[in-house]
């Protein structure tokens, strides 16, 4: 086993370090990351508004709420459509000023160079009085965020690197200097993109860019609403955290795009009150496989903390709270799991059982599927029933998974705690003889 780790760490550390760092991945998490309280609340907002209490067969059935959305419900949409509705516009300047930041380029221009990009592309403005298109301003128009953002942040650099910008006299105050040195970029961005809108409205009949990504990747949006695209994500986000890595935001940079855009479809096909039509969408893998956190280690913490060893019983105890809101650094480096043979084991392979039995009990329609984000802090069980719109299988599925994550886990803490005692002796016998040792000298 030590010659295994061994070659992990020559093979994987190295290749894995350089994932991390990528300039490109840093930004896509970040985009995400500065647009989610936006995300957050307008999906709240959409779930409170398609409560499943509208059914008269069903033993939910409100008549209030029924009436009151009759009523109201289009009164009130407008927070979801102001959120995810335009998720990209959030995405868009939030990966440029990020990208920006860590090129040294202003943040907020960088950011604003990026939305202009994405907004050239993707928001055409037709009729009289003039309208906007916004049927890609959602997570359909992620790709092109990503892509024409990249673009932009990209010529902005090279621009500024080869001094073709417009400098002006050091008494002009910051800001106007910084305004009047991003018109070449923005002239070279409408230069580059422009002449791609009309190409492709000619030869398309109106085809707008996004379309024609999303036409790209429709593939691979399928692909990763599959069972080997969520085991492959499992294994990849645990391995990486074995080697000392944050597998999370890692893959997840990527990821996200995928799970965002599928969260959009189910947001669309709820509010048209359509049958859902992904499962990897949104906090899936939240609700079922990071049930404490990554490695479903919640199930771990309880297990140690009926421990016969007093050092993993107070481990685990410490933490059981910050476990419960899916925060296990305690139990990552206190077990450790990094780096342990015996613990790495059920820490890799647990999550992967979790999300195959959920992706079965979602595709059979056993449990809801998800139609809203929640704060990534919120308790596994509690998440699955909020965003599946309050159904109580998906909660009654997490609840059943944190029972089975603590039983896979007692095996292979049993035979920790008996190396660690078995350690424990060993030292011990080391200490007393050279007490004799010493007392003999």
């Amino acid at each position: 086993m030590d010659k295994i780790i061994q070659h992990m760490e020559r093979l994987l550390l190295p290749m894995a370090s350089k994932i991390a760092n990528m300039k490109y991945l840093i930004a896509i998490r970040d985009g995400a990351i500065y647009a989610m309280p936006f995300l957050i609340v307008g999906s709240l907002v959409l779930l409170v508004l398609n409560l499943p209490l509208t059914d008269a067969n069903n033993f939910m059935y409100s008549a209030w709420y029924t009436n009151l959305m009759a009523e109201y419900k289009g009164d009130w949409l407008q927070p979801f459509h102001a959120s995810m509705g335009i998720a990209c516009i959030f995405i868009s300047f939030g990966l440029g000023s990020s990208l920006g930041k860590q090129y040294k380029l202003p943040e907020i221009t960088s950011g604003f160079l990026s939305l202009f990009a994405f907004m050239l592309v993707a928001a055409p403005v037709t009729g009289w009085p003039s309208a906007i298109n916004a049927t890609y301003l959602d997570g359909k128009g992620m790709f092109t965020a990503i892509i024409v953002g990249f673009l932009a942040i990209e010529v902005y650099r090279l621009l500024v690197t080869k001094n073709l910008t417009i400098k002006l006299p050091e008494q002009v105050p910051p800001a106007i200097a910084r305004s009047f040195e991003s018109l070449t970029p923005v002239i070279a961005i409408i230069l580059i993109l422009q002449p791609i809108n009309i190409m492709l409205s000619r030869m398309g009949d109106g085809m707008l860019l996004p379309q024609l990504l999303m036409d790209v990747f429709k593939p691979l949006i399928s692909a990763s609403d599959s069972l080997g695209a969520l085991l492959l994500i499992a294994f990849i986000i645990h391995v990486l955290w074995f080697c000392g890595l944050h597998g999370a935001n890692i893959v997840m940079g990527v990821v996200g795009t995928f799970t965002l855009t599928n969260l959009q479809m189910n947001q669309e096909a709820l509010a048209a009150g359509e049958a859902l039509p992904t499962i990897f969408s949104g906090g899936f893998l939240d609700n079922y496989m990071n049930l404490g956190g990554s490695g479903a280690t919640l199930g771990l913490a309880i297990a140690m903390a009926i421990s016969k060893s007093a050092h993993l019983r107070s481990i685990g105890r410490i933490s059981i709270v910050p476990g419960i809101f899916n925060i296990n650094e305690p139990i990552l480096f206190g077990a450790p799991i990094i780096m342990n043979p015996i613990l790495g084991i059920p820490f890799i392979l647990i999550p992967m059982i979790n999300v195959t039995i959920a992706y079965f009990a979602t595709s059979m329609d056993l449990v809801g599927r998800v139609v809203a984000l929640v704060p990534w802090t919120t308790p596994g069980p509690l998440a699955a029933f909020l965003s599946t719109n309050f159904n109580f299988g998906s909660l009654i599925l997490a609840l059943g998974l944190l029972v089975l994550s603590t039983g896979m886990y007692l095996p292979f803490l049993r035979v920790y705690t008996k190396s660690l005692m078995v350690q424990e002796q060993r030292e011990k016998v080391k200490e007393e003889a050279a007490q004799v040792t010493m007392a003999a000298a």
